[in-house]
């Protein structure tokens, strides 16, 4: 039941949210053309690159990814050691027109083949056809755009949104500051309809901004409200933050959420292989969940992405604390290297396992979830390819009634034409 008091928790955690956007002091920077662009979920002009030309306003890409996925004891309970591997190769097509008066056309489609084969048995070869975007996007305006059709929204640290949906969007950018208005349906295996509110601000090498998402899945319906800062505060220095509160229909049968997540990075040396560590810390309470279309993915400066809380156990921040401690490698542009440790506890004891990707239940007798160390990396040896890899364990803790431990391996060559 949302009482009164659950309400005043929510105003005061969406105040305290907003001082990150107005705790920086802005700069005048009306008029120069080094103003710092603020960041957006969508904009059309950064798009997949489209580099081959067939006219002067038309333009197109090709890529391939070969990929092999290894996954052991993810599925927990059963007294039976599960396992996993799957091969798969996709072919993408990206096509870019410029159709005049600011108008553009994108789309970006895939054909995925893959086989997999279980402890249990080998699955038949599956082909599958997907599109990924599909959109028109014209101006409204000098400062606003208008895109409707399928879109690839993202933030900037993916904590809020990161995912293909349907419907439209809209943007207007004034100087160091932008505003943004979705309306947006789900797709594949994401159900719910959203509407989305997002204002940015950028400072020099400050990015921060505030989201309001109401989300209607079935007979659910949640207000996501949430802020973020990013910064470099020198050149061995940088942050992220996130904040967000969760009305409703919450987790775990609550109407009230808060989750927060802070990550610190740290350059230790300027030598040839750039050196840095990663501190992080992230907790949300029993009512808290995201909205849904986000991934929780980073790249800390590298050069892959990986799932920010794990690269075994993804979990989300739903009645979970995360404490991360990474060690990473950056001797170029062309090759990163990131050792990542997690120590997971869940705050409310409870015999319902955290929704991760490691599905399992816990013994309700212990806050300790487990632990992981993972190693992710990425190298590109020329411009038209890259090599990805990333391999790790998870170590149950004592709220776990299934002690083994689980596994995962990737691996993803990608060869762009």
């Amino acid at each position: 039941m949302l009482t009164s008091k659950r309400i005043a928790q929510s105003c005061a955690v969406a105040i305290t949210c907003s001082l990150f956007t107005i705790a920086v002091p802005t700069a005048a920077l009306a008029g120069s053309k080094d103003m710092p662009n603020p960041p957006v979920i969508f904009d059309i002009a950064k798009r997949k690159k489209t580099k081959r030309p067939i006219t002067d306003w038309l333009r197109f890409s090709v890529y391939s990814h070969l990929r092999f996925l290894g996954e052991s004891q993810i599925e927990r309970d059963d007294e039976t050691r599960d396992r996993k591997d799957e091969f798969a190769a996709y072919l993408g097509f990206a096509g870019r027109a410029d159709l005049g008066r600011g108008i553009t056309g994108f789309v970006n489609a895939e054909l995925d083949v893959r086989e997999k084969q279980t402890h249990q048995r080998s699955y038949d070869r599956i082909m599958r056809p997907s599109v990924k975007e599909a959109l028109l996007s014209f101006p409204t305006s000098a400062i606003g755009q208008l895109s409707i059709g399928r879109l690839r929204l993202s933030d900037p640290h993916k904590w809020v949104a990161d995912a293909s949906v349907d419907g439209l969007h809209y943007v207007s950018k004034s100087g160091d500051k932008a505003f943004e208005f979705a309306a947006v349906q789900g797709t594949r295996n994401i159900t719910a309809t959203y509407v989305l509110l997002h204002k940015s601000q950028a400072f020099s090498a400050l990015r921060q901004g505030a989201f309001a998402v109401v989300e209607h899945d079935a007979e659910e319906r949640r207000l996501h409200l949430s802020a973020y800062l990013g910064d470099q505060t020198s050149s061995r220095f940088s942050y992220q933050l996130n904040a967000a509160t969760v009305i409703g229909d919450a987790a775990d049968g609550r109407s009230f959420g808060v989750g927060i997540d802070a990550r610190f990075i740290q350059k230790i040396t300027a030598d040839r292989w750039n050196p840095q560590i990663t501190y992080g810390f992230a907790i949300g309470t029993p009512g808290f969940q995201q909205s849904g279309i986000h991934s929780n993915k980073t790249k800390d400066g590298g050069q892959t992405q990986f799932h920010r809380y794990g690269y075994v156990f993804q979990p989300e921040l739903t009645n979970l604390a995360v404490a991360t401690l990474a060690y990473g490698l950056r001797p170029s542009r062309k090759l990163s290297v990131d050792l990542s440790a997690h120590v997971y506890l869940q705050p409310s004891l409870t015999t319902s396992g955290p929704d991760a990707r490691l599905k399992g239940a816990t013994t309700g007798a212990a806050h300790f979830v487990g632990s992981e160390i993972s190693v992710a990396g990425a190298w590109r040896p020329s411009k038209k390819t890259k090599l990805e890899i990333g391999a790790g364990r998870f170590l149950p803790g004592p709220a776990y009634a299934d002690p083994s431990s689980a596994s995962r391996v990737y691996m993803r060559l990608s060869v762009y034409f």
